[in-house]
């Protein structure tokens, strides 16, 4: 969280030098900060993007002229993106995908293991720790609920450093010192 993914999906969007025509942009249903119709980064950059509830309902918006497709929140749209993603690079789609790789309990998230897997390229970003200001690669959940989904952003998540993770873990319980070891 708060890395710049999505700023990082815009950036390749637009530097892309294929026409609109043949790009394709996909966000989760489920995403509904800002923009509804828009996927939309933490700084305010935007690009025009469908909103789908699950990884096949791509498969309809791909016309014979798209070339390349964006994926913004991967990590919500189920196992079945793998397939997905696969079936398109297959099919020679270029697909460039962002996502969490580890939820709020620091563990894989959803398909992101096997997407890491699946691609040709990575790009790990890091935020700074909400604390301490330190590289972040752990994502503070600050409201106490238990359910794994989410959507938020700064009212509800924290970029943190590890020290400032464990720190905010243990103190509301939500992991042990045992299962730190």
């Amino acid at each position: 969280m708060f890395a710049g993914k999505t700023t990082h999906l815009i950036g390749f969007y637009n530097d892309s030098p294929l026409d609109i025509n043949e790009k394709l942009v996909v966000k989760p249903l489920i995403d509904n900060r800002y923009s509804e119709g828009k996927v939309s980064s933490h700084t305010g950059l935007q690009m025009t993007g469908h909103r789908i509830s699950k990884a096949e309902e791509i498969f309809p918006l791909i016309t014979p002229q798209i070339k390349e497709v964006y994926i913004d929140e991967v990590q919500f749209l189920g196992p079945y993106i793998i397939e997905v993603i696969g079936e398109m690079m297959m099919n020679g789609v270029r697909v460039v995908a962002a996502g969490l790789d580890k939820d709020y309990l620091n563990r894989d998230f959803g398909p992101m293991k096997s997407l890491k897997k699946l691609a040709t390229e990575k790009i790990e970003l890091s935020a700074k720790c909400h604390v301490c200001q330190k590289s972040a690669h752990f994502t503070y959940r600050t409201s106490l609920t238990d359910e794994l989904v989410v959507v938020g952003h700064n009212n509800s998540y924290e970029a943190r450093c590890k020290d400032h993770w464990v720190q905010g873990m243990l103190e509301t319980q939500r992991i042990t010192k045992e299962e730190l070891i």
